[in-house]
């Protein structure tokens, strides 16, 4: 599985979330509608890569980061949005880890911590396993 493909269904999941306006993909000049969800590619790591007891055994884990973009004019309104919102990013992806089907032998998850300097929250999906040409284990 392509990482645009796991940033796609990240998107769509992202976005059916009550009271965010807009999900990107990348980081734009300006956000004209928050609050909004920025995905960036992070990176990668490849556990699975002819792990025993399998041999030529593949796994992919990609790494988005997930910036919350919210408004920040009145401050208990913003603060009751970041709140609000800093739980529904991680209940959206739990309540959905295959994101709609996109991940047809792997899972999303929400690791690491939201700071709030960066709202930054570390996403990681592990890429199908897929057999070697001698046999090996499925996932």
């Amino acid at each position: 599985m392509s990482a645009l493909t796991v940033a796609l269904a990240l998107q769509t999941v992202l976005a059916q979330i009550n009271g965010i306006n807009v999900v990107l993909i990348g980081e734009p000049t300006a956000v004209e509608e928050p609050p909004a969800i920025l995905i960036a590619y992070a990176s990668f790591e490849r556990p699975l890569h002819n792990s025993p007891p399998a041999r030529n055994l593949v796994g992919m884990a990609h790494v988005f980061a997930l910036r919350l973009v919210i408004q920040w004019v009145d401050n208990a309104e913003a603060e009751r949005q970041l709140l609000t919102l800093l739980d529904a990013i991680p209940d959206a992806i739990d309540a959905d880890p295959q994101l709609g089907g996109a991940l047809t032998k792997g899972v999303a998850r929400v690791s690491g911590a939201f700071t709030a300097a960066h709202l930054t929250c570390p996403v990681r999906t592990v890429k199908d396993v897929q057999r070697g040409a001698a046999g090996g284990f499925a996932r």
